[in-house]
């Protein structure tokens, strides 16, 4: 049985710079609640110590564009992507209205790609192969059945083997690949720490009367309405924009989206240009 926070709370990866705001506005209203203020300190502080790994990653030059060996296996990544793709939604051709297919189908494009395929596929090259790592992940973990029922067995293998392929054609320097693990890293701590500040509310303010929840939901306010604006992007297929952690405004220039959502979209024209 899964007990994980992530198992329990259904919300959103958020970024960095909306967990942050939204964390802010908790601390202002967390006024004699002692165990939250201490919490949302710690947090905020993780932030803004992920706000700089974010601002030193973005700001090392790409080596993408130099790299023809990785240019070629790219192509091939993104065709193999594509394929899943396709091969999947193809099983509901010519299905019945009725038939399960289509909702199997549709849960299982919208695990692997909950934007679009074109999202991954127009990545720069190193956060790519952490998507497609991610994809891999989950088509032999937790969609292994999917996988079998749809007859995906020989893409997954391709992807998963086009995916080590990848990894030695980048030969990215290791500065690179130990900062991307840092932004990574801090991330999934943030979005953890963002879930255990509910945990702490609802702990608080588990009451089911009309007190409970108008107390609950006063604090929760400022998490779900930043979640509830995540959903927004992802079901109009739009890459999740971050926001500045100070006004609540959508920031374009802020470091890139959760790559489960989407990593840095490059520039039209080639990735990694920017």
């Amino acid at each position: 049985m899964d007990g994980s926070l992530e198992s329990i709370f259904d919300f959103y990866d958020f970024t960095t710079g909306r967990r942050l705001f939204a964390l802010r506005q908790v601390r202002a209203q967390a006024t004699g609640f002692a165990e939250l203020t201490k919490h949302c300190d710690a947090a905020i502080a993780h932030e803004l110590a992920t706000r700089e790994i974010e601002r030193r990653w973005a700001g090392e030059p790409s080596d993408a564009g130099t790299n023809p060996v990785a240019q070629r296996i790219d192509v091939l990544v993104d065709r193999a992507l594509g394929a899943i793709r396709d091969h999947a939604l193809a099983q509901t051709q010519g299905a019945a209205p009725d038939d399960p297919i289509h909702a199997e189908v549709e849960k299982f494009v919208k695990r692997i790609f909950p934007v679009s395929v074109h999202a991954v596929t127009t990545l720069p090259y190193v956060d790519e192969l952490a998507a497609v790592d991610d994809i891999v992940a989950l088509l032999k973990g937790e969609l292994a059945p999917t996988v079998k029922d749809l007859a995906l067995g020989r893409l997954t293998k391709r992807l998963a083997d086009l995916a080590g392929e990848y990894r030695d054609a980048l030969d990215a320097p290791p500065q690179s690949l130990i900062q991307w693990g840092r932004v990574r890293a801090a991330r999934a701590e943030g979005q953890g720490l963002l879930l255990e500040a509910v945990a702490i509310i609802v702990g608080k303010h588990h009451k089911r009367t009309p007190q409970g929840t108008a107390e609950r939901l006063a604090l929760l306010a400022p998490i779900l309405k930043q979640n509830e604006a995540i959903g927004q992007y992802l079901r109009a297929r739009r890459a999740v924009h971050d926001v500045n952690p100070e006004t609540g405004e959508e920031d374009p220039s802020a470091p890139a989206a959760p790559e489960k959502t989407e990593i840095g979209k490059a520039p039209e024209g080639g990735k990694g240009d920017g």
